[in-house]
């Protein structure tokens, strides 16, 4: 009679469990946006009692009951950096209405907008039963403000006419964009999908300029599949009275004796490049 043998069990593996990553900007945002409008000597307000949640240990500013001579408008992040495992630094850039020092008390003064930067210490938990966990563990730390980065040369160094094929596909395309005048379509190399941008209010816009990375950009179109990196200002204007100057990168080819945008590059929707567009940049191709 054959024996049977049963299988041999296998032993169980536990799944890993995926650990989230920490990501201590949007607290710090809000404790130094909490911190920056509480007030010591109101240690059981709303705003004093959110401070204490984030940051227990932490003092909070002394207004001496009285009002807030530089009210904080608005707090956004502008650097993180993880200091050493769960410790991290988040440089938060807050913007406050200053008054004029030179202004009489109670006769409101010149206001102005001024911007104030802070290095707020936050250590978060890496573990995945505690992931998201977040704690302050000191008061903000006033820093300087980032330096300013001198800008490398740009490689669109040919300044297109006017009255050229290229910018005249440009204010057709931005105006379809922006404004809403026309569909975007047209203008758009086949297998390009870039959607409207829709509610801008803008009645119309215009191409203020236009410079390309080939001088060859700026004379008749070529021959079907040559390609051109452009780069546009526009100038969208609302109702006549106000103006927005807006700057784009863009991938345009050359198709029936047109322009057409292969790929928009600043401000793009994800589906704006095209698997043409994508090929022409690893492969390098110019007119």
């Amino acid at each position: 009679m054959p024996r049977t043998i049963a299988p041999t069990a296998q032993p169980e593996v536990a799944a890993s469990v995926p650990v989230r990553s920490a990501d201590p900007s949007g607290v710090a945002v809000l404790f130094c946006d909490l911190w920056l409008r509480s007030d010591d000597d109101a240690p059981e307000s709303v705003t004093a009692r959110a401070v204490k949640t984030l940051a227990p240990d932490v003092a909070l500013p002394a207004r001496s009951g009285g009002a807030v001579a530089q009210p904080v408008q608005s707090v956004v992040a502008v650097r993180s950096e993880r200091v050493a495992g769960g410790a991290w630094s988040v440089v938060v850039a807050a913007q406050f209405t200053v008054r004029d020092k030179n202004s009489e008390p109670g006769r409101g003064g010149q206001a102005s907008p001024g911007v104030r930067y802070f290095a707020v210490p936050v250590s978060a938990s890496s573990s995945a039963a505690g992931a998201g966990a977040f704690m302050v563990t000191a008061a903000p730390a006033q820093i300087a403000g980032p330096a300013v980065v001198p800008v490398e040369g740009s490689r669109f160094e040919n300044q297109l006419p006017a009255d050229g094929e290229v910018v005249a596909s440009l204010g057709e395309f931005f105006s379809a964009y922006l404004a809403g005048v026309g569909e975007v379509g047209r203008y758009l190399s086949p297998g390009t999908e870039l959607a409207a941008v829709a509610g801008s209010g803008y009645s119309a816009v215009v191409v203020e300029e236009a410079f390309a990375d080939t001088q060859a950009a700026g004379g008749p179109v070529p021959k079907d599949g040559a390609k051109v990196r452009v780069q546009a200002r526009v100038d969208a204007v609302v109702a006549k009275t106000e103006k927005w100057p807006l700057a784009y990168e863009l991938t345009m080819t050359a198709r029936s004796g047109r322009w057409e945008v292969t790929a928009l590059h600043a401000g793009a929707d994800p589906k704006a490049t095209s698997s043409s567009a994508k090929a022409a940049a690893a492969g390098g191709e110019e007119l």
